[in-house]
């Protein structure tokens, strides 16, 4: 009995700590040695709130993103958006959180800003605002044609983009990457699974382990 409890005793510190790296908004306290990923999921959470679900692609599985990210070893920041949330003021709102991060101490080289579809949006226009050079950026599949006019999108930093070649309403960021200075690095994955946008929908190993590695780099 007693060795049993000091099992379960474990795997609840364990869980605790777990979720203790998932968090909505940046920490009061911060390590300057902790790698902050923010992620910004995709709109259907906007129009469904939690738990979501698609006719087409099934269930959204946000949680089990944020758990999966965090288990590579982050500190995940994250929450669910209101309808119809305005992409330049919710990008404004994280560029202050990211600032919040840097005068606290992180260096930018520690923190990614990553996103699917609105979210991925949300990401190109956050990093055209920061303008740092050593922010890591993942976009998941959220680059589409027009929105470099409609944001007057000029990236920086270190930018992944990934997405799946059936994806009907989003695809290359290689227009967007051109929009940055030459101290812009990039680098696009395009999968080929096939599910197109549903590829995003759970945390598969396509996208999760390449967006941990680029944000460890």
């Amino acid at each position: 009995m007693k060795l049993t409890f000091i099992i379960l005793g474990i795997s609840f510190m364990a869980l605790n700590a777990q979720a203790s790296n998932i968090l909505n908004a940046p920490p009061d306290e911060v390590s300057q040695t902790d790698r902050y990923i923010f992620f910004m999921h995709g709109k259907i959470v906007e129009k469904k709130g939690l738990p979501a679900k698609s006719k087409k692609y099934g269930s959204y599985h946000y949680k089990k993103m944020l758990k999966s990210i965090a288990n590579g070893g982050f500190v995940v920041i994250s929450e669910a958006r209101g309808k119809d949330t305005d992409i330049n003021d919710y990008s404004a709102k994280v560029v202050g959180q990211v600032n919040e991060l840097i005068s606290k101490g992180v260096p930018p080289k520690n923190i990614t800003v990553s996103g699917f579809s609105k979210g991925g949006r949300m990401t190109a226009v956050i990093s055209s605002l920061l303008t740092n050079k050593d922010i890591n950026y993942v976009i998941l599949a959220g680059c589409r044609e027009g929105d470099i006019s409609q944001y007057d999108l000029k990236l920086s930093g270190r930018i992944l983009s990934i997405y799946d070649k059936n994806d009907d309403s989003f695809g290359s960021c290689d227009e967007l990457f051109a929009t940055g200075k030459d101290d812009v690095v990039s680098n696009e994955i395009v999968l080929t699974i096939g599910d197109g946008h549903g590829v995003f929908y759970s945390p598969r190993d396509e996208w999760v382990d390449p967006l941990i590695e680029w944000a460890k780099q």
